[in-house]
């Protein structure tokens, strides 16, 4: 099995590349990415650390992008080591995005009678600046204070959309994304289709504009999605030719549930998911027998 969806504490989760590799190991994956939201600077520290624990493993990022109405997230996967400089340079203006976007949400929860100081979001506890701040920082600062009780409180009651700390990000058009990790050798994936809230037809849709970019294929396998959405994917990847990704989008502490390689307990991401991505062989029925084994 195979996990090519997870962040560390370069973005929003909770674990060093390292650490996060260990885990990897104890459950005896072959093959792993590390996605971080925006950010590729512990890329090379967890292929380093793959070596180690003899785990394969390809570069990634998972890139904020614009979308009209549609919450929408592109999964850049085997990155080749000589582009990552440029994603780093891509990746500036979003970073930036992110401390504005973090400010902005630390106003409002003060507003709200929640004070944070921002030193607790920015910094780490070891009083290092992070690399990236996001929601899961904010969350965790308000259960340490006790604003709140657990993390899904935070997010459902404060961070989301629609929430009185949510604050809207300005992120890269999707085509531009797209065209970005094309440009650079990368294989760009829809993350967690789920997530768009689109369905039916209207997401079909949506996926065949997306293609007409460039989009080589969609996260049929993730924590969020039932054994009915995994089939009603894979359906619509088969009809337009395109490729399956996917992994536990694992976190650590914001996401309690979700645990590396297996999700909620049920997901299975199988080995030739990786090996079509490696090779970037046209995808053929038995492709696409052989994912939905896996549901």
């Amino acid at each position: 099995m195979i996990d090519l969806h997870m962040h560390s504490l370069y973005s929003d989760g909770m674990y060093s590349p390292d650490d996060l590799m260990a885990k990897v190991a104890e459950k005896k994956l072959k093959a792993v990415a590390l996605t971080d939201h925006d950010s590729i600077l512990g890329c090379l520290e967890f292929a380093k650390a793959g070596e180690k624990h003899k785990v394969l493993t390809i570069h990634g990022s998972e890139l904020s992008a614009n979308y009209p109405k549609v919450s929408m997230e592109i999964v850049a996967l085997d990155i080749p080591e000589k582009n990552l400089s440029a994603f780093a340079e891509f990746q500036k203006a979003m970073k930036a995005e992110r401390v504005r976007v973090t400010e902005e949400r630390l106003k409002l929860l003060d507003g709200l009678g929640m004070h944070i100081d921002r030193n607790e979001v920015f910094f780490d506890k070891d009083g290092n600046l992070r690399n990236q701040v996001g929601k899961p920082h904010i969350v965790q600062a308000l259960l340490k204070h006790g604003y709140i009780n657990n993390w899904d409180e935070g997010f459902s009651k404060y961070m989301n959309k629609g929430c009185p700390a949510y604050v809207s990000k300005n992120e890269p058009l999707f085509k531009d994304v797209i065209s970005f990790v094309l440009d650079n050798g990368a294989v760009p994936v829809l993350a967690h289709p789920v997530h768009t809230k689109k369905v039916g037809n209207d997401l079909f849709e949506l996926i065949k504009e997306l293609k007409s970019c460039g989009l080589m294929g969609i996260e049929v396998f993730h924590s969020d999605h039932n054994k009915e959405l995994k089939a009603e994917y894979l359906a619509m990847i088969k009809e337009l030719k395109m490729i399956s990704a996917g992994g536990s989008d694992f976190h650590g502490g914001a996401h309690p549930d979700v645990e590396i390689g297996c999700g909620k307990g049920d997901l299975k991401v199988p080995d030739v998911i990786f090996e079509v991505i490696k090779t970037r062989e046209k995808t053929t029925d038995g492709y696409y027998s052989e994912l939905a084994k896996y549901f």
